[in-house]
């Protein structure tokens, strides 16, 4: 056989396909097809492992640096030293696949690796293999034996196209192909939700798991822009056009991928997609087993940072490659519990929680699993009482993840959740979550819960700016275009508010919840006819009150209060627990509509309906905001001004306590339209002219038609107030 040529400096990237075939001691290598001959023996290696058996070849004996290996069979992207040692650990494999060994890899500490000489025997400054590097199940095969390596052999082998294919799919992948971009582009990408092809369909979640977990790792790169799953998840068993859906997604590059799993045997499939091109940049076949799936997730993140041209910081590196666990069984569920924990209704939490608490006792020291335990179990606990809280499991797991890994990202937003959902301690929240924005800028959930809480704070300017990030990593969620509308209604912006409202109709056209919104804006502009337009398409349910409030204040500014009344009877009807907590709201509308019709028994009637529906569930919960809201305006129906009037300060000192500036503006509205019907005229004007300065509900144009302030016109301070620049 040919010599194989020496170069073991040459800097190029191995390309199988172009590697001349050698024998290393008395194995034929033919590195085009990623095979290898001991006699009649035929086996296939994956292509970075022929990679760097080809690598190691080259240098003839001369060691190769880890730096080395990285740029020549990874192409110098970020590669973890679990996926070099792995390639070492079976090339070993390989060496002694025969009984005997047939050459020998060295580990130079702190240098490199090389294949060892016959003749180098004695001892050179080698060292055995590092435990790091040594499998579990292999823990004494590499380093207590030394042995001879015979001499490299090398020629051309011809060979027939066609070869027996290795392990469970009998399928040949080619080394993969990669396409590097320009730095200057805009680095984007959503990874699509990869596809189970496993026989069993049970083995789904461990598709939606290696989703999860490359989406994650990939997110935690700043200078890279990763969609949430959330939005990326909407293109599930959708075979869909590449360039639309990141078009739809807002990105530039699209991740697709496929997982089959069949016994302890995985095969990963990806493909990294330019949308405007639909081309591949670059796609690779990883076969594994169930126990080294992890590095497969480091190593697709690496590629496709690298492959995008993204800026890495040291410490953004170090998580992407760092396994969060070495207990396969640990990691195993803790795939599987990422596809409860993600769902909201409490059976899923619950299956969650109990695949989590498994994962940690198959693993103690599984940091992200502990904060993943206290993150959905505080969810749980949201609006138990602090005392519960601080006993609860959420508390001890928290404490156990801040115990073993306190900087790690996971941890952190962990923390942060606690601290909303849990001990609802908003400051503090948003202090923890504001770091962990600052570190993984693509956490669409700890950017959501931050939002939620700036705006609960009052900081609207702060809030306003988080939702609109969060539309740009979450484009597909109805939810926070709506919620960053609602921030942008509440300071009076309409002109954004309806710019966010159309582009939401742009991709859902009858959403009710969206045009109910839109309708809002008019009214709080005072253009009633195109609110009409928009309300001709919103058809709420009888539980609907984010639809129905729009129906309910048109009807209200149009004073067709007859038409109002009739209305929401109708929805009354139609409710299937009218006797329950849901019928409140409606009983509430038409006792307001009665009483300003002139029906006032009619009225008394509903009014006294609703509030015997409150009471009983006040003495369970006497602080739960959803009773006590309503109470100001029955109490103030039923024509009991200083119990509404207690009623509605109470209700205002919760809000305060509970830093909810949202809900808190609303019920100081209610409270200056009931001091505006029975209070003193010149408190009830300078409240409300105190309000109108404020961010809220009241706008000149809402003040000019509620017919509530009618007690007030004529009055010079009054009128004044109608013709205040609030930004309309």
């Amino acid at each position: 056989m040919n010599q194989l040529s020496r170069s073991p400096a040459r800097p190029e990237p191995i390309r199988l396909s172009e590697e001349p075939d050698f024998v290393i001691g008395g194995i034929e290598v033919r590195p085009s097809l990623r095979e290898v001959r001991r006699g009649a023996t035929k086996e296939q290696l994956e292509p970075r492992v022929m990679q760097v058996l080809v690598a190691l070849a080259r240098a003839d004996g001369a060691v190769v640096s880890r730096d080395d290996l990285i740029q020549r069979c990874w192409e110098g992207r970020i590669v973890g030293e679990a996926a070099i040692n792995r390639c070492i650990w079976k090339l070993r494999e390989l060496s002694e696949a025969g009984g005997e060994p047939t050459f020998r890899i060295e580990t130079i500490p702190r240098v490199g690796y090389r294949i060892a000489a016959p003749d180098d025997a004695a001892d050179h400054g080698t060292a055995p293999a590092t435990s790091a590097e040594i499998p579990p199940d292999q823990g004494k095969s590499h380093h207590a034996r030394r042995v001879v390596f015979p001499a490299l052999l090398g020629a051309v082998i011809l060979i027939a196209s066609t070869f027996v294919a290795y392990e469970i799919w009998g399928d040949f992948s080619p080394p993969p192909r990669v396409v590097f971009l320009r730095a200057a582009e805009q680095p984007s990408i959503a990874v699509l939700p990869f596809k189970n092809l496993s026989a069993d369909r049970d083995a789904g979640y461990l598709a939606e798991g290696v989703q999860d977990e490359i989406l994650t790792r990939l997110a935690k790169i700043g200078s890279l822009k990763v969609i949430s799953r959330t939005s990326a998840d909407q293109f599930t068993g959708r075979s869909g056009n590449i360039p639309e859906i990141a078009k739809r997604l807002g990105v530039a590059n699209v991740l697709e991928g496929s997982v089959q799993r069949a016994g302890n045997a995985v095969r990963i499939n990806v493909q990294l997609i330019r949308a405007a091109s639909d081309n591949h940049l670059w796609a690779e076949d990883f076969d594994r087993k169930m126990d080294d799936v992890f590095s497969v997730e480091s190593e697709v993140a690496g590629t496709i940072a690298t492959i995008l041209a993204a800026k890495v910081t040291p410490g953004e590196k170090s998580e992407i490659v760092a396994p969060p666990t070495t207990n396969p069984r640990a990691y195993d569920l803790f795939l599987h519990s990422l596809v409860f924990a993600r769902k909201n209704d409490n059976a899923s939490l619950q299956t969650a929680v109990q695949l989590l608490e498994d994962a940690v006792n198959e693993d103690p020291k599984f940091a992200a699993a502990w904060a993943w335990l206290a993150r959905v179990q505080a969810y749980m606990h949201f609006g138990d009482d602090l005392a519960t809280v601080r006993r609860s499991a959420a508390h001890a797991a928290l404490a156990k993840a801040l115990q073993l890994q306190p900087d790690l990202a996971e941890v952190q937003a962990a923390k942060g959740f606690y601290l909303y959902y849990g001990e609802m301690n908003y400051p503090a929240a948003e202090r923890e979550l504001a770091l962990v924005h600052e570190r993984w800028p693509n956490n669409a959930d700890a950017l959501e819960a931050l939002a939620l809480i700036l705006r609960r704070q009052g900081k609207w300017k702060e809030g306003t700016a988080a939702f609109g990030r969060l539309v740009a990593l979450d484009p597909l969620v109805p939810l926070h275009r709506t919620n960053l509308a609602a921030n942008l209604i509440e300071t009076h912006d309409f002109a954004g508010a309806l710019r966010v409202l159309d582009d939401g109709l742009k991709i859902w056209p009858d959403n009710g919840w969206i045009l109910a919104i839109k309708a809002n804006v008019y009214q709080d502009m005072g253009q009633l006819d195109l609110a009409d337009a928009v309300l001709r398409n919103v058809h709420p349910a009888p539980d609907d009150g984010n639809l129905y409030w729009a129906v309910w204040q048109q009807f209200w500014l149009r004073r067709q209060y007859e038409k109002g009344a009739a209305y929401f009877r109708g929805l009354l009807d139609q409710d299937q627990d009218a006797s329950g907590p849901s019928a409140v709201p409606l009983r509430t509308a038409i006792g307001e509509f009665l009483r300003m019709s002139g029906d006032t028994d009619g009225a008394r009637e509903n009014y006294s309906r609703a509030l015997e529906l409150i009471l009983p569930n006040l003495k369970k919960r006497p602080n739960d905001i959803d009773f006590q809201l309503p109470l100001p305006i029955i109490y103030a129906g039923l024509g009991d001004f200083r119990t509404a009037m207690n009623s509605s300060d109470h209700t205002i000192a919760l809000l305060r306590s509970s830093n909810d500036a949202l809900e808190g503006s609303g019920a100081a509205a209610d409270r200056v339209h009931i001091m505006a019907r029975f209070g003193d005229r010149g408190t009830a004007i300078a409240e409300l002219a105190r309000l109108m300065r404020l961010p809220g509900d009241l706008t000149p144009a809402i003040v000019r038609l509620d017919p509530q302030f009618d007690r007030l016109r004529g009055d010079p301070r009054f009128e004044s107030l109608l013709k205040t620049d609030n930004g309309q």
